[in-house]
């Protein structure tokens, strides 16, 4: 602003006037947006992940004489991406990409219990009472499905597909080896099975190897009975061909691309914050991304 007006500004008065945006942000409640009065149909699609910030320990600015210090601590920031099925579009070379799109991150250490019911405002801010269907795609982690199932029991629940093949991976490495061509034989028809609506023909055999006899070693035992439960558990958010024709996403890509985003503007070369600064920064980011930080100056 202040380059484009031609007049210099010193970066005490940006430190400054950011800090009590920040402070006014925290304490913003968010009116939700004016309903269209011909509103189309739309179904909503809502992600969930996490990924790690780097913020000061307790020993942070501790001299080297100090043993075994704390200078730095690692805590999960929980995210989520909300769009509208048909607000997606291609760009010049034809991949998909999304014209609008709602983003929620909580501060690190937030409870899931507060993740959930943040994602679930946001979602009904932009229309979750009114959406004709609600598509959910998260990765294994046990306190996502938990928290789906406390706040959007009747959304259609999919395992990010790009999990099930790791999994899958898993699976094929513990008896024939990593990254041999009988795990690669192994593996391949199971994909294949998943894409194109033949889930049951996976799930099936894999409860036949947990009962069949075998001679493995408590290692490769021990492998194939979590991954086999794994996708006993999972057999319900195997419908990858259903989803491809609702046109629903059958991976989680948006969501990790917005982690992705916010670690480089918060865990960039010599950024290690203090828990107050990021979280009133990350608050700022989240309204600008979803295009509410004008309510901040009115």
């Amino acid at each position: 602003m202040a380059t484009s007006w031609g007049c210099p500004v010193s970066d005490g008065c940006i430190h400054q006037h950011v800090q009590s945006l920040e402070e006014a942000a925290e304490r913003m409640e968010l009116p939700a947006p004016v309903i269209p009065p011909q509103e189309p149909q739309f179904s909503m699609v809502i992600m969930l992940d996490g990924w790690m910030a780097r913020e000061r320990g307790p020993d942070w600015g501790a001299g080297l004489q100090k043993k075994e210090a704390q200078r730095v601590l690692w805590h999960e920031v929980k995210s989520a991406v909300i769009y509208r099925l048909e607000r997606r579009g291609t760009n010049d070379s034809g991949r998909g990409m999304l014209i609008e799109k709602f983003v929620v991150a909580t501060p690190p250490e937030s409870a899931p219990v507060d993740f959930g019911a943040a994602v679930q405002n946001e979602a009904r801010r932009r229309g979750l009472g009114r959406a004709k269907c609600v598509n959910m795609v998260m990765d294994g982690a046990i306190w996502l499905w938990d928290l789906a199932q406390d706040h959007f029991a009747q959304a259609i629940m999919a395992l990010d597909f790009h999990h099930a093949r790791d999994h899958l991976w898993a699976l094929a490495h513990s008896p024939h080896g990593e990254n041999t061509p009988q795990a690669g034989a192994w593996v391949k028809p199971s994909l294949r099975s998943l894409r194109q609506g033949r889930e049951s023909q996976l799930v099936r055999p894999l409860e036949e190897l947990l009962e069949r006899p075998s001679k493995r070693t408590p290692q490769q035992q021990e492998v194939i009975e979590r991954e086999v439960k794994f996708f006993l558990k999972h057999r319900e958010h195997l419908h990858y061909r259903d989803m491809e024709k609702a046109g629903a996403p059958r991976g989680s890509g948006a969501v990790e691309s917005l982690g992705k985003q916010l670690q480089r503007r918060l865990r960039a070369f010599g950024q290690i914050w203090s828990r107050p600064g990021f979280t009133r920064l990350l608050k700022v980011v989240v309204l600008l991304k979803n295009q509410d930080d004008h309510l901040l100056w009115n």
